[in-house]
């Protein structure tokens, strides 16, 4: 009997290794479930090179000595019956999935190892809220495409630092931004989490201190409380919309007026509560009491308490004490772009964000960046300019730190020192 272990893809950086058996007139292609880089690859000697650059060579080739034993002990119980390739591939997988199960890696049916058949199951099964399994779905959908790309099925066994470090690589060679990259690695943790305490393995490569979950703070915009009279104070009329190029039609210009009215007081409200678009999107008038907003939020589920803005007293005047309807957050969105237009919030922008792992720059008009997360920062910036405590500012956020409220504000060093020209310590009034 001669056994040779042969890489499946020179071709590639990392290649998985195969076993040709032959025995008897017979050739076996066994996968023995064993990786390595092709540039520490021996293919006179079938082993990897044992060089100081390559530590997990060693490693690798007293596994492929194992296995090699393994092989030779599954064919030889046939004694004088010479065995298909069929039961040999079976009887090899039985025999390392027995080992495994020994060892407290697996539990009876392989089926169950698949991460994102877990991930499909967990999300259908799951209470959470429904944002929260949206961000679940995207990591699936991650997954997926990761598989196809790599022609596999991800087991539990898979997820460890290695994977990371290849699926890592992928989404920033797809353009993706940092944070998004965090947020489904942060998913795929909390799948294997999830499953690691249903005993459905026992593999914790994902715990290793590099398999992390990556974040930066976004470089957004804020509306200064200036920009937000602006809008307050806007006109919607037939003639700014046409001389903006609006299509000359009564009906088209009419509903757009009535469309933009709409999301303007929409978006104030949010400017003037600092609250999520989750949550100022759904206030109705049963929120306001005692020149007071309580609301319970939807991402922390906590009660917060707002006093209601003088300029929100008036939106609720002039509007009836009608409120708003509901509309869809991308819908918002676009109509917030015209509307910063529109009111002349057109000063030059220079932003910075990291996207496939390179840190660039994107300048363009301030009204271009306007979106519903705008008026929260807006907001909380501005309350904070007014000389509002910021432990009520992190209240009405939801932060469970001070400090995630402080990196919230969109505060320079020369508005942080204006703000305070006027505090005792540097007047010496009291």
């Amino acid at each position: 009997m001669n056994i040779t272990f042969v890489p499946f893809d020179m071709k590639k950086e990392k290649t998985s290794l195969r076993a040709f058996v032959y025995n008897r007139g017979q050739e076996y292609r066994v996968s023995v479930g064993e990786s390595v880089l092709t540039k520490y690859w021996n293919e006179n000697k079938n082993r990897c090179k044992l060089v100081r650059e390559y530590p997990e060579g060693p490693i690798i080739n007293k596994n492929l000595d194992d296995i090699e034993k393994i092989i030779m002990d599954i064919v030889n119980t046939y004694g004088l019956v010479t065995p298909s390739e069929s039961q040999v591939r079976t009887d090899f997988k039985n025999y390392r999935k027995k080992i495994d199960i020994n060892a407290g890696a697996i539990i009876d049916d392989e089926k169950n190892q698949y991460i994102v058949d877990f991930a499909k199951k967990f999300t259908e099964e799951s209470n959470r809220k429904i944002t929260t399994k949206k961000s679940y779905q995207t990591a699936i959908n991650k997954l997926i495409e990761y598989e196809k790309k790599y022609k596999t099925r991800l087991h539990f066994v898979d997820i460890d630092i290695n994977f990371y470090n290849k699926f890592h690589k992928w989404m920033i060679e797809n353009n993706y931004s940092k944070n998004y990259i965090g947020a489904v690695i942060k998913e795929i943790k909390t799948f294997m989490n999830q499953s690691f305490e249903n005993k459905l393995h026992s593999f914790d490569g994902y715990k290793h201190k590099e398999f992390k979950t990556e974040k930066e703070e976004i470089d957004t915009i804020y509306l200064n409380n200036e920009e937000i009279e602006k809008i307050y104070n806007l006109n919607f009329t037939e003639e700014l919309l046409l001389k903006n190029g609006f299509k000359n039609d009564k009906n088209n210009l009419k509903h757009a007026i009535i469309s933009l009215k709409e999301e303007r007081d929409r978006f104030l409200i949010g400017c003037f509560t600092a609250l999520r678009h989750s949550d100022y999107s759904r206030i109705d008038t049963l929120n306001f009491n005692d020149d007071l907003i309580s609301i319970w939020t939807v991402k922390k589920d906590k009660k917060v308490y707002i006093p209601i803005h003088y300029r929100l007293k008036e939106i609720l005047r002039r509007r009836n004490n009608i409120l708003p309807a509901k509309i869809s957050e991308q819908k918002h969105n676009e109509h917030l772009k015209i509307i910063g237009r529109l009111a002349g919030i057109d000063s030059d922008v220079l932003l910075t964000k990291t996207r496939g792992g390179k840190r660039e720059n994107i300048t363009g008009k301030k009204y271009e960046f306007i979106t519903s997360h705008t008026c929260r920062r807006s907001g909380a910036t501005n309350m904070y300019l007014s000389g509002i405590d910021v432990k009520f500012i992190q209240d009405i956020l939801g932060h469970s730190k001070v400090e995630q409220t402080l990196k919230y504000i969109k505060v320079s060093a020369e508005e942080n020192a204006k703000r305070l020209q006027n505090h005792p310590y540097f007047t010496g009034k009291k």
